[in-house]
């Protein structure tokens, strides 16, 4: 969003943490996403044509689509460096604490010093104190990633999703293998509260050092950690006079897959001339911000919400009804689901319905039944 305004308006760009921290998330996109941004296609790591979904009893499916693993230092620095070739700036280290609206312009303040602006765009997360003040947004939990970036020592194919430890609340390891040999590795569990537990960091020390995953890593003490925490939530304000939320603060990815980046390449370019349309018309209040930014459809947010507390709740047994409803399903609809395209028209599908009956899956009744009715 922010290099897309700067060919346009001169904007600043707060991070609180210094760039060699910033970096700590990977994303996996559709080739969807890249195709409509050629312009990043050197920032990308690579691509793959599979992934696993695996369950605690190690029953899998693997899906057989277009993937494609993001290099993210690089797409970071490629827009930073557009910003600043635009005459924009991105100040790492500041720390935004508070703001002040006045009838003209918007005060943001950061450390010791006052930007002033149009417009302010809340970029900051599950972090953010623009949402939680305002009661922006209903949070229902949060997804908690732990991980590493660890060297390979030999091949293995992409897993999604894999239940590997046994439990009444699960976790599910993330692998995608990067071009130089290594791979990301992330723990991911959902929770109600924003503190990441200890447990997560335990569970997956032990995964990739000594459960069967342990022989295909190397055991690097300085390997670089992959940390987040995504916050899942039903939208009350998409807006505030001159504020407007934008990514995970705005809830813009798909509850139940987290697919954020995805969304983002989509819809930014046209978020962005949207903005640049209400500051030429001088229109910044809330509800004319509230419809900058493409969005999911209303179905699609609130399967993807009904999911999450599907997901929740499940047992590592229960699980296993995941991975089932999945053969049941054609690989479009799997990807819309993923990535957050789901509509009404997939339930209705007559080779998918028939399979899913055949199968006597339950998996998809509740959280479609509290979409539709709830």
């Amino acid at each position: 969003m922010a290099a897309e305004l700067s060919k346009s308006i001169r904007v600043v760009v707060l991070e609180k943490s210094e760039q060699a921290n910033c970096s700590n998330k990977f994303w996996l996109t559709s080739k969807e996403a890249l195709d409509a941004n050629a312009e990043f296609r050197h920032c990308v790591d690579s691509h793959w044509n599979e992934m696993d979904f695996v369950a605690f009893d190690r029953s899998r499916f693997t899906t057989r689509g277009n993937y494609v693993l993001w290099d993210t230092k690089a797409l970071e620095q490629h827009l930073i460096d557009a910003i600043a070739a635009n005459g924009s700036a991105v100040l790492h280290g500041r720390r935004f604490y508070s703001y002040q609206v006045e009838e003209n312009e918007i005060h943001a303040f950061a450390n010791r010093e006052k930007f002033t602006s149009d417009l302010l765009i809340d970029c900051m997360g599950f972090s953010s104190p623009l949402v939680s003040s305002s009661n922006a947004v209903s949070v229902l939990g949060y997804h908690h990633l732990y991980g590493k970036t660890m060297q390979l020592q030999k091949r293995i194919a992409p897993v999604a999703v894999d239940n590997v430890i046994v439990s009444g609340s699960p976790s599910y390891l993330e692998i995608f293998p990067k071009r130089d040999g290594s791979a990301n590795v992330v723990l991911i569990t959902s929770a109600k509260q924003a503190h990441t537990s200890e447990t997560l960091k335990n569970d997956f020390e032990f995964i990739v050092n000594e459960s069967h995953y342990a022989d295909f890593f190397s055991k690097h003490e300085n390997s670089q950690p992959l940390l987040g925490v995504v916050p899942i939530g039903v939208v009350k304000r998409r807006a505030l006079d001159r504020v407007l939320f934008y990514g995970e603060a705005g809830q813009s990815h798909p509850a139940g897959s987290c697919t954020c980046l995805n969304r983002l390449l989509l819809g930014y370019k046209r978020a962005a001339a949207n903005v640049l349309r209400c500051i030429s018309d001088g229109t910044l209040g809330g509800r004319d911000l509230a419809e900058t930014v493409p969005r999911m459809s209303r179905f699609a947010e609130r399967f993807h919400q009904n999911l999450f507390r599907q997901f929740s709740t499940l047992t590592s047994h229960q699980g296993t009804s995941f991975i089932e409803l999945m053969h049941c399903l054609d690989q479009k609809s799997l990807d819309d689901l993923i990535f957050g395209e789901i509509r009404p028209s997939h339930f209705v599908q007559i080779d998918n319905f028939r399979k899913i009956i055949k199968a006597k899956n339950t998996m998809w009744i509740r959280p479609l039944l509290r979409t539709m009715f709830s």
